[in-house]
């Protein structure tokens, strides 16, 4: 059975409170402990991505033994990893000693309609977890962790490295059509067009809107490199889009009466973000709306949020971060916007809805 987007949504802070309850009702170093080895079984699922141990669940129930013998894995190690994960729910343990994959593990395989297994790759290299290792000098500079560790930028260094540049293009690709089915279902397009899709990359956002409203048109604007990929993601929605490439700094397409800013002001610091929507201000029409879709932060203490949660992953790995409504409305305030409505999701994301004036 498939549990609704929107379920999902309103779940999760009620299984974050839920735990909170748990930890209070015990003695604070447990919390403390909770928090400090939560990465273990983090690092254990990528393990079993990394060797292919999910990716030959998902082809069907195999034993320890199994498993050692067609990956050349060591047994009693698969063993132990198998059953630390089986209490997360990723894999199930049968009486016959057969491991199979969950409704949860099989997004850790790779060639599952729901899998998220790059993602899972991406947020364990060591590239990456070096910067939160870091963190503690950001706390003390301001300056992002992995420019610390690494010498250079975030994107910068994904350009000058392909793996890393391709592993992070393919955890983006794996959860990006959670994001695009959560917009899509949230906002109505029908009168929307032509969709302008400003930073879209390889289209999957835009596809994901075009396939939910088969009369819109679409345009996706992007680097080069980034929308080198879009013929083969758009499929058949190509012919109803135009690809246009271009540096979102320089300028935004023409041409458009809706504007699509998807997980892109995030990645900035308010100057660049400015620039960004003001280039996008001059090409929109007076009728026209900018939709920014973006992990709002939450403007309550004491609350787990996953804005929170993104906000400290942007912190340790660029010179962005996630913002308040009031500091969406700042923002655009300087750039000739206002926020008309924001929109909740089935996802963690928001749309705030903006026009000019």
């Amino acid at each position: 059975m498939k549990i609704p987007l929107a379920l999902v949504r309103v779940a999760t802070p009620v299984v974050m409170w839920a735990a909170s309850l748990r930890r209070r009702a015990l003695p604070p170093q447990f919390a403390v402990l909770e928090m400090t080895t939560a990465i273990w079984p983090a690092l254990a699922l990528r393990a079993i991505v990394r060797v292919g141990i999910a990716d030959r669940l998902a082809r069907g129930p195999a034993t320890p033994d199994e498993l050692a013998r067609d990956l050349v894995l060591h047994e009693p190690s698969v063993r132990r990893v198998l059953r630390l994960l089986s209490g997360y729910d990723v894999v199930h343990e049968a009486r016959n000693g057969r491991f199979e994959l969950t409704r949860i593990g099989r997004c850790a395989a790779r060639d599952t309609p729901e899998s998220v297994a790059d993602f899972v790759r991406y947020a364990g290299e060591p590239w990456q977890l070096d910067s939160w290792e870091r963190l503690s000098e950001t706390l003390r500079t301001g300056v992002p962790a992995f420019e610390i560790v690494h010498g250079t930028s975030f994107f910068e260094y994904a350009g000058t490295h392909p793996e890393a540049g391709e592993l992070f293009d393919s955890a983006m690709t794996a959860v990006a059509p959670l994001y695009g089915f959560a917009v899509a279902h949230a906002y109505d397009f029908s009168h929307a067009s032509p969709v302008a899709d400003v930073g879209g990359g390889s289209g999957l956002m835009l596809r994901a809107i075009l396939r939910a409203y088969p009369d819109v048109q679409g345009v996706l604007f992007d680097l080069p490199g980034a929308i080198s990929r879009a013929p083969q993601v758009l499929g058949d929605e190509r012919a109803r889009v135009r690809v246009e490439a271009g540096d979102f700094f320089e300028l935004a397409p023409s041409g458009a009466r809706t504007y699509l800013l998807s997980h892109v002001l995030h990645n900035w610091e308010d100057e660049r973000a400015v620039k960004i929507l003001s280039n996008v201000r001059k090409e929109l029409p007076a009728d026209g709306r900018v939709l920014i879709v973006e992990t709002l932060l939450c403007d309550k203490p004491n609350r787990w949020s996953a804005g929170n949660l993104n906000d400290a992953q942007m912190l340790s790995l660029v010179r962005g971060r996630e913002r308040t409504r009031a500091e969406y409305a700042d923002l655009l305030r300087q750039a000739g916007f206002t926020i008309k409505r924001i929109i909740p999701t089935a996802a963690a994301e928001s749309i705030l809805v903006c026009a000019p004036g």
